[in-house]
Formats: C-alpha cells, structure tokens, sequence
C-alpha cells in the first residue's frame, strides 16, 4: 500500500513539471503558456532565486585578559547604574534608613541577580536600616547561577546626615 501511494506520488509530480513555451498572441503581446502553441518557443526558465536569512548565533565570543572565551546564550548586559542615593548626595534620616534603587539594561537574566555593597560589603537588601552618619560608598553587580561578575556599577559615594541634639 505505502509503495503504491509512494509511487502514484512520483509520477503525479513528474506531471507537475512542465516545461514553458513563449509565443506571440493574436493581439500581438508576448505570452507564456505551459502548452505548445503553433509558433512557441521553449523557454529555459532559470532556477528560483531564494534567500536564506543568516541564523542568529546563540553563543557569543568574549575576549577576557587577551583570550577568547565562548559563552552559550550569554547575555551581555549595556549597563547597570545606581539611580538612588545621588553621586555626591545627601541624604538625611534619622534612623539612618537608606533605599538603594538601580538600572539596568537589558533586563536581568533568569537565573543572574543583583547584589549590593555598601562601603565595600555585601549586604541582603536594598533597604539599608540602622546606617550610621557620614561618607558611604555603595555599588552593585550582576552576578550569573555561578557566582561569577557579569557587569558592575560605579561606584556612588553619598552622605548621610542625622539631626543634632541641641
């Protein structure tokens, strides 16, 4: 049954292939048709012309200290900046509540997180309570499921101010 209907199939599309003919129609326009006319010539139709668009590469070369290394469907990350506290800032709390708030472009990757240091320590959270006054110093980074550093901000120093007992 499948060797017939493979067969049928074979001789169907041999059919399908016809071959073109040119000719002058009685109103004198250039025709094309897929049956001989009287005074048609065969025409030699060239192959398809097709496009094939070039495949999107799912690994990306990064060059690190002078070596290339490949990375599967690594996602290279534009940038990642403190937004809150202001570079330079000040910010005034009593309580020495700190809110740090960040950028980053493009999104953050499953499985990659942010971390925040503040004066060069790591902390859990981006609400710093309990912060005494002065200088600080705060950065975060973007750290992969291994652990390794994908992209870090600059750093933003800010001060922080309580008011004084009089």
């Amino acid at each position: 049954m499948k060797y017939s209907i493979f067969l049928i199939s074979v001789i169907f599309v041999s059919f399908v292939q016809a071959d073109v003919y040119k000719y002058t129609n009685k109103q004198g326009k250039t025709a094309y048709s897929d049956t001989p006319v009287v005074g048609a010539e065969k025409v030699v139709v060239p192959p398809v012309m097709t496009y094939e668009a070039p495949s999107i590469p799912t690994k990306e070369t990064v060059v690190i200290g002078g070596k290339e290394e490949s990375q599967e469907g690594a996602t290279l990350y534009s940038y990642i900046n403190v937004t809150s506290p202001a570079e330079q800032g000040t910010v005034r709390s009593n309580q020495g509540i700190v809110n740090v708030t960040y950028e980053i472009q493009p999104a953050l990757k499953e499985g990659d997180r942010v971390e925040l240091f503040l004066d060069g320590v790591i902390l859990e959270s981006f609400n710093i309570q309990g912060l005494v006054r002065g200088e600080h110093v705060v950065m975060v980074q973007v750290v992969n499921k291994a652990g390794e550093q994908q992209i870090k901000s600059p750093e933003v120093t800010f001060y922080l101010q309580h008011n004084s007992k009089q």
